[in-house]
C-alpha cells in the first residue's frame, strides 16, 4: 500500500512541563495556535507538573505571524506562572524570616538561662515566642497582600494571551 503526497502530513512536536493548575489555561492557549494535544502525563518526581506532549501540521497558514503571536502568548503564560509562584513565596520568605529571628531569640534565651541569667533569659524567650506566633500570622497578611497585588498583573497577562489566540485563530482560518 503506498501513500501519495497528497496524504502525507508533516507534524511539528512539542513537549511541555506546565504547572497542574496551569495546565486548561496551556491546553487552550497551544489550541489557539493549531497545537493538538497528543499526550498527557505527570511525571513522578514532580507530582505538581504535567507533561503536554502537542502536535501540529508543519504547513499550516500564515506561519510566521502566527509563530510570532505564539511568542507572546508564550511569554505570558511564563509570566503568570511566574507571578502565580510569587503569590506563594512572598509570604513563606515573610513567615521564614520572622520565625528564625524568633528562633535566635529562643536560642539567646536559653543561653541566657544557662548562665543563670533569668532575667535576660525570660524576656528574650517570650519574644522568640512572639516572634514564631507572628511568622504565622504574617504569612497569611502577606499572602493577602501579594495576591492582590499581582492579580491584576495576570489578568493583563490573561488579556495578552487571549489577544494573540485570537489572532492566531484568524489568521489560522485564513
Amino acid at each position: 500500500m503506498t501513500t501519495t503526497t497528497a496524504d502525507f502530513v508533516p507534524y511539528e512536536y512539542l513537549t511541555l512541563q506546565v504547572d497542574r493548575e496551569l495546565e486548561p489555561l496551556y491546553r487552550d492557549t497551544y489550541h489557539s495556535f493549531g497545537w493538538a494535544v497528543e499526550g498527557y502525563g505527570t511525571t513522578v518526581p514532580k507530582v505538581s507538573t504535567v507533561t503536554l506532549k502537542l502536535k501540529r501540521d508543519r504547513r499550516i497558514h500564515n506561519r510566521r505571524p502566527v509563530l510570532e503571536q505564539q511568542r507572546v502568548a508564550e511569554q505570558a503564560l511564563a509570566t503568570i506562572a511566574s507571578l502565580e509562584h510569587s503569590k506563594q513565596t512572598a509570604p513563606v520568605i515573610a513567615a521564614l524570616t520572622t520565625g528564625i529571628i524568633g528562633s535566635a531569640f529562643l536560642a539567646g534565651s536559653v543561653f541566657a538561662i544557662t548562665a543563670n541569667l533569668w532575667l535576660l533569659g525570660i524576656p528574650l524567650g517570650l519574644i522568640g515566642l512572639v516572634g514564631w506566633v507572628v511568622g504565622y500570622f504574617l504569612h497569611g497578611r502577606v499572602k493577602a497582600s501579594q495576591t492582590a497585588k499581582v492579580n491584576p498583573l495576570i489578568d493583563r497577562e490573561y488579556e495578552t494571551i487571549y489577544a494573540a489566540g485570537e489572532q492566531a485563530s484568524q489568521l489560522l482560518a485564513a
